[in-house]
């Protein structure tokens, strides 16, 4: 490809490049570039030379990765040549985001796999005008799909000699059209778990036969839904599959591999690997800046500080959180055994309300008065608007704003009191989120 062409299949790449990485997380993508080396062997008419060039692309690629020694935040493809040279693809993304990348690392090599294949394809059809509105989302939908096939992949049996013959293909589309369906008017929430045998389960309930009617596939979509309804997210009871046949419903094995898809009732599921967050999807869109808490580590954290606290109560406790970490709005919420008492105490730093069970919906409107929310274990909120103050150990952080800062300092109170049995939520404006303890 020539110079002038390269220059414009950069300006092309760099187009859809930003408009993928910025459906992510603002200001994600840097640049592109290419980058070439000599092929000491560009006629391959041997063995030997063969052997010979593939050893050369390795000592390009060491010395790219070399030059690149001081710049780690790089996604980098696989060699390709052309007329003699080396090439490789660098994509340069923002360093702040290396935490995001680490945490979804499964995914984003999904990704960049996807996204380096097709441009690769396209330098080799020497076609450098290949931008279009709608390739960012295709090529986004491919590696999603990429990443769905492999679970299925792992968990259905799959061997080289009967390729595809197990594969669920449609698992992406599956689990879309299933977070919209609604059982007797109610959203859909749940959990399934994906493994490759169901001697990895404990099962509530095992079909007899589940070759008859329990394939895991789109036709059965209704009784899926039926099935979900038997499932708990707190107790990690889910239905168990394959990815092809339907074999109950139960919990999977601590010492066993699984996969696990978790919808909540927003049209958001989520795919976890042993309880690790991977890739959450909502209205078909990818979500990865806006990470949440998920409900087992809510549930951990939770039963660690009110270890009797009911299904009820979680669950409501566990929603009122999501509500607020949507609102993306900067809010303190207080969860303390003696809610009441601690009101009573400082009632001239608080709003005072007859005792309210709190919920997803009328927290909303408590949120958005400045000062902390003031619940107990059971959700009974006693306040609002309170001004949180405490003991400054001068362990504060300058980097973060009064709100973090005023919420350490009144739970560094409560633990100099010997109470322990409260947390304190603190949401910031961007949406990033804290606990404490942590």
């Amino acid at each position: 490809m020539k110079q002038e062409n390269q220059e414009i299949f950069l300006l092309q790449a760099d187009r859809i490049l930003t408009e993928v990485f910025n459906q992510f997380s603002e200001n994600f993508f840097e640049k592109i570039e290419i980058k070439q080396f000599e092929n000491q062997f560009p006629q391959e008419q041997s063995e030997m030379q063969l052997q010979a060039s593939a050893f050369f692309t390795i000592i390009a690629r060491d010395q790219l990765l070399s030059e690149l020694n001081d710049k780690k935040s790089v996604f980098i493809s696989n060699a390709f040549t052309e007329n003699g040279l080396i090439y490789f693809l660098v994509i340069h993304y923002n360093p702040s985001k290396d935490k995001l990348v680490q945490k979804y690392q499964t995914y984003f090599n999904y990704l960049k796999d996807t996204l380096f294949t097709f441009l690769i394809d396209e330098w080799k059809k020497d076609n450098f005008y290949f931008y279009n509105s709608s390739i960012n989302d295709i090529l986004i939908h491919n590696s999603i799909n990429d990443f769905m096939t492999e679970i299925s992949k792992k968990c259905c049996g799959y061997e080289e000699i009967a390729l595809y013959e197990n594969i669920n293909l449609s698992m992406l589309n599956i689990l879309t059209d299933l977070s919209y369906l609604t059982y007797e008017k109610i959203n859909t929430e749940g959990l399934i778990h994906f493994t490759n045998s169901p001697l990895n389960a404990d099962f509530q309930f095992r079909f007899d036969n589940p070759e008859d009617f329990g394939f895991f596939n789109q036709s059965n979509l209704k009784l899926l839904r039926k099935l979900l309804e038997l499932t708990s997210i707190r107790k990690d009871i889910g239905i168990i599959t394959d990815t092809n046949l339907i074999y109950g419903i139960g919990k999977i094995k601590p010492e066993c591999l699984y996969y696990s898809a978790t919808f909540e009732d927003d049209h958001k599921w989520t795919i976890s690997k042993n309880d690790i967050e991977l890739i959450s999807i909502k209205d078909n869109s990818i979500q990865l800046e806006n990470s949440r808490i998920t409900p087992s580590e809510f549930n951990n954290y939770v039963s660690e500080i009110f270890p009797e606290i009911s299904e009820e109560n979680y669950s409501n406790m566990y929603n009122i959180i999501k509500t607020l970490i949507k609102q993306q709005k900067g809010t303190i919420l207080v969860v303390m055994k003696d809610a009441q008492k601690y009101i009573d105490r400082y009632r001239d730093l608080a709003i005072l309300i007859a005792p309210v069970k709190l919920d997803e919906k009328n927290v909303e409107k408590l949120s958005s008065i400045d000062g902390a929310i003031i619940m107990d274990e059971n959700c009974i909120c006693y306040g609002f608007g309170v001004v949180l103050d405490g003991i400054d150990t001068g362990s504060g952080n300058r980097a973060r704003g009064s709100r973090y800062n005023s919420s350490e300092r009144f739970y560094n109170y409560c633990k100099s009191e010997n109470n322990s049995d409260l947390f304190v939520f603190i949401l910031s404006d961007d949406g990033n989120y804290n606990f404490f303890p942590n």
